[in-house]
């Protein structure tokens, strides 16, 4: 069968060339059973090219009121490429886009400054993470913008905005020495950028208020990673007082300074297990826990505008819970999600619906609310009581994919395992599975709403697809995250397997037909469960994967202050006998034990995980004559996020699967014959 499909593949490849329009006839029938009973029945999802999941041009999002609340910055296809526009709040105001091009990982960041004229946004265009910042004057078209941090081989972020109604912000940029932050002020209108305070070394962040001025600073008391720190703030004689010291493992996470209310809310674990939302008083020195969860930490804070107390707080056990500490606006957020759903903006009641920008008197709220199959982003006017949708609707993705569903299990230790399961569509019994493997692995996977993304491509391709927040995962409390230390290898990777083992015994997956996926530390556990096999694994795609834990610690980037999370977890790589425990447990030393075929994708200017982890895999397996497939993006670091790239790797994957797991595949996409 291999053969056969690889055959076909290839003879649609060079078919395309000479004629595009023949494509269709590339696509490969599903050879599962169950996937083939389904197709009989007329029950399968409709096969969905793979450009609609990578290059939907369709998309609009991530949408940003001005302060005023009179404009909207949002994300959008501009000519061949991502882009951003603004356009008056109004309800069909002209749109004026800007081809600013692809952002970098996470899709970079943008935002309005105080004036409402100006907008900043970051891009970083090889994957280095040398990001750069710019600023463009939304009443001067789509001229040039200011390229505000020009420098090469330098990192500068947005740290907070400055005065209402100024053209000032706050960045941080470590030019002047690359493993510490100075901070400085940035000024639009004159563009002008000066130096407001320079970083001793030990400064690992820097805090703005309410009023837009520096009030603080998190400052290491040694310079070695893991020592305690200082939250600071400044007095007005330029004195730095200390508010509360931390641990090097301890969690205080400044929201917001507001020396007008003389108030500071935070996120602590400090003397707990679970982050909790904290109030202090900056006169009495009082605390007071505002919000704490009994089994997961405390996510996103809701604030209601630039000034005030928090409004609500979300955590997510299984699916994300809105709580909301005022009532009244609470109330009022309900009421606005009531008139969405009746107007049809909405396709089912919201899952959540938050507050995710707005003017700075109130008046204008942009709320996002979810449910199984939608985003919707919509603008509320509080004065005139209208709501209006921003954001594209595909009514279709209830008929065409599948919802994303909690699950959790006891592990074999007793350890209550979380995570989430999406099922194809149409399909009876046991199917191919998927196991995404998430990285960090201080990270965790969450809910998201059915939408064009990578994983409802799997699913649709007719694989389920498995999401397990093992130990070590973030967001379920600090006896969850340490309990990883020294277990990468070992526990952790169990927790995976066990996961899986749910799967097949709930009838969900085939054990004959399972798979593994993930990138940095989940592309590791690709490796490590390949090797170690506590299931039958058909096949893994490795990306950004590590491979050499030694390496990884010795070529460690300048500006992090993170080291010492990674000691405690994997070891000292100055301590001869530790270095050989890393070495030990890492893919390199174990290679020879994966018996999978294995397709590997890194990106060539990787700063986290050097691409010479996966040189190393691709040439010990090359040797010994073991299928494996390796894709360089030259232009991609620790994340591949340029579309044109997220094509090929997709369509590489989506093919690879079809060979191991007997899913389908929707063959060339036409896409791929667009210019670079």
């Amino acid at each position: 069968m291999m053969k056969t499909q690889w055959m076909v593949r290839t003879a649609c490849r060079l078919s395309a060339l000479a004629l595009a329009g023949a494509l269709t006839a590339c696509a490969v029938s599903p050879q599962h059973p169950q996937l083939q009973a389904a197709q009989v029945a007329g029950q399968l999802a409709p096969l969905l090219p793979v450009r609609a999941f990578v290059a939907n041009t369709e998309r609009t999002g991530g949408f940003v009121m001005s302060p005023d609340g009179e404009r909207l910055l949002w994300s959008q296809t501009v000519g061949l490429d991502t882009g951003l526009a603004v356009r008056a709040a109004k309800a069909n105001a002209p749109v004026t886009a800007y081809p600013v091009g692809n952002q970098g990982r996470r899709g970079g960041y943008y935002n309005w400054l105080p004036n409402s004229r100006h907008f900043v946004f970051s891009k970083d265009d090889q994957g280095n993470e040398n990001t750069r910042l710019f600023v463009q004057d939304a009443d001067q078209g789509t001229l040039a913008p200011w390229v505000l941090t020009p420098a090469q081989g330098v990192r500068s972020f947005v740290v907070g905005m400055g005065p209402e109604g100024s053209a000032r912000f706050f960045v941080a940029s470590n030019q002047r020495d690359r493993a510490s932050f100075d901070l400085h002020e940035a000024d639009a209108g004159s563009r002008t950028l000066r130096e407001v305070a320079r970083n001793n070394g030990q400064v690992v962040h820097w805090l703005i208020d309410t009023q837009g001025q520096l009030a603080g600073r998190v400052r290491q008391l040694a310079r070695p990673d893991g020592s305690d720190s200082v939250v600071e703030l400044l007095q007005p004689d330029g004195q730095w007082r200390v508010l509360q010291t931390v641990g090097g493992f301890d969690s205080f996470w400044v929201l917001r300074i507001d020396n007008a209310a003389r108030r500071v809310w935070a996120l602590s674990n400090l003397g707990r297990d679970k982050t909790a939302l904290i109030e202090l008083n900056l006169d009495s020195g009082a605390q007071r826990v505002l919000a704490e969860h009994e089994r997961v930490d405390l996510g996103q804070v809701l604030f209601e505008g630039r000034h005030g107390e928090p409004v609500g707080y979300v955590v997510e056990p299984g699916y994300p819970q809105v709580h909301h500490l005022n009532s009244a606006f609470g109330q009022e957020v309900q009421a606005v999600a009531a008139q969405a759903l009746k107007k049809g903006l909405l396709t089912a009641p919201p899952t959540t619906i938050v507050r995710r920008s707005g003017s700075a008197d109130g008046r204008r709220i942009l709320l996002r609310s979810q449910s199984d199959f939608d985003t919707a982003e919509l603008l509320w006017d509080r004065q005139t009581g209208s709501v209006q949708r921003l954001n594209s609707q595909f009514k279709e993705l209830a008929e065409v994919l599948s919802p994303t569903v909690p699950f959790e299990f006891n592990a074999s230790d007793g350890r209550k395992i979380a995570g989430y399961l999406i099922r194809p569509r149409g399909v009876k019994g046991a199917t191919p599975m998927v196991v995404e493997i998430h990285g960090g692995p201080w990270a965790r996977d969450n809910w998201l709403p059915a939408s064009y993304n990578t994983r409802q491509l799997l699913v649709n391709r007719g694989y389920a697809v498995l999401q397990v927040n093992f130990r070590g995962s973030s967001g379920y409390g600090r006896a969850h995250l340490e309990a990883a230390n020294r277990q990468t290898n070992g526990r952790v990777q169990q927790d995976i397997a066990e996961a899986v083992q749910w799967a097949v015994d709930q009838g969900v997956a085939d054990p004959k037909r399972l798979a593994v996926l993930g990138g940095s530390f989940g592309g590791f556990s690709v490796l490590a469960q390949l090797a170690q096999k506590p299931h039958n694994y058909r096949c893994g795609v490795n990306v950004v994967g590590v491979a050499n834990w030694p390496r990884v610690m010795e070529n460690w980037p300048p500006f992090w202050r993170n080291l010492h999370y990674f000691t405690r977890a994997y070891g000292d790589v100055n301590k001869p006998d530790e270095r050989a425990d890393m070495l030990s447990n890492s893919p390199v030393s174990y290679l020879d034990q994966i018996q999978a075929p294995l397709l590997v994708i890194h990106g060539a200017n990787d700063i986290r995980v050097l691409r010479q982890d996966s040189d190393d895999v691709v040439n010990a397996l090359r040797q010994r004559g073991h299928p494996v497939n390796y894709l360089v993006f030259p232009n991609e670091g620790h994340a591949i996020s340029k579309w044109r790239n997220r094509l090929t790797m997709w369509r590489e994957i989506e093919d690879f699967f079809v060979d191991c797991l007997g899913g389908q595949s929707a063959g060339f996409d036409y896409y791929q014959l667009m210019p670079r």
